[in-house]
């Protein structure tokens, strides 16, 4: 798993799979490169799948975020990954949070070095507002930013120098509550939510171990902050003009179907892959409809 140097002097880890076609793919909010092991490997034989860890994740959590404008920053990151490899006319795909970085991505640099493009549960604007009501957790946005804003100001007298087992008990809890929520939100399955619901509650040293690693535990607020800050790139969508793929889960409790179609509006040549049976995560509520669909998306 190499590591690269970004913009500001920071190391970021790399994960290298496969050879072939070079695929650039980023994960989400919570998550690390390896969430993609079991959709790449099988195809590894065809393409090179190059699958960073962003800033405070996976092998990557003790790169700091440093930029107020986090995606921005992350954009300019992932930016870097494709200087460091010089890749020029690469696959590019990313899910959730990953995706909102790609769509920064081109409002920053455009899609000039993208021979196409795979979108997976995002919209192009976080946060609701006069203009946009498809945002964050659509109809729950109010109830959920909510959660958000108490575990930062929690947060913010903690201090964010401080390591997570030294921070005040109620300051932990409130980070895997509101942790779970979003989790638990992420699921289709009402068994998995009420699992990920009891765990929030009851198993903090599980879910601050393998689920969410904690060394760099203000990553995850910085990121909750950028959401409730909003990130429009709707004024730059209009530019994309490679191919273009937008998977959607149609039980998703993150974006509405209809805000996700947004970006076909102004992307018209874009193809829709709707999930019917799935919520906010395909690959785990339909993994083998969602192979078949990414494997098509790379041979097109």
């Amino acid at each position: 798993m190499p590591q690269i140097i970004l913009h500001d002097g920071q190391p970021l880890h790399v994960r290298i799979i496969g050879r072939g076609k070079p695929v650039v793919l980023v994960h989400g909010f919570a998550s690390n490169s390896s969430h993609w092991l079991p959709n790449v490997l099988p195809l590894a034989h065809r393409y090179r799948f190059i699958l960073p860890d962003l800033r405070g994740f996976g092998r990557s959590c003790r790169t700091q975020i440093t930029d107020e404008k986090v995606f921005d920053q992350y954009a300019r990151d992932l930016h870097d990954v494709l200087e460091h490899f010089q890749l020029d006319q690469t696959a590019l795909g990313g899910i959730s949070t990953g995706a909102y970085i790609c769509l920064t991505y081109n409002r920053l640099y455009g899609f000039d070095r993208v021979s196409k493009y795979l979108n997976i549960e995002h919209t192009p604007q976080s946060r609701i507002g006069e203009d946009w009501q498809h945002g964050l957790f659509s109809e729950k946005q109010d109830e959920l930013f909510a959660c958000f804003e108490r575990l930062l100001e929690m947060a913010e007298v903690a201090g964010p120098e401080t390591p997570y087992w030294s921070l005040p008990e109620e300051v932990r809890r409130e980070f895997a509550l509101t942790l779970t929520r979003v989790l638990s939100r992420a699921l289709n399955n009402p068994v998995a939510r009420g699992v990920a619901r009891l765990a929030g509650q009851y198993a903090e040293r599980l879910l601050a171990g393998p689920v969410f690693p904690v060394e760099n535990w203000f990553a995850y607020i910085q990121v909750m902050r950028a959401f409730m800050n909003g990130n429009d790139t709707r004024a730059a969508l209009a530019g994309i003009k490679v191919p273009t793929t937008l998977m959607i889960g149609a039980q998703s409790r993150f974006f509405s179907t209809e805000g996700q179609l947004e970006i076909q509006r102004h992307v018209p040549h874009a193809k829709v892959v709707t999930f019917e049976r799935s919520g906010h995560i395909p690959m785990l509520d339909q993994p083998l409809r969602f192979q078949r669909e990414f494997a098509r998306f790379l041979a097109q």
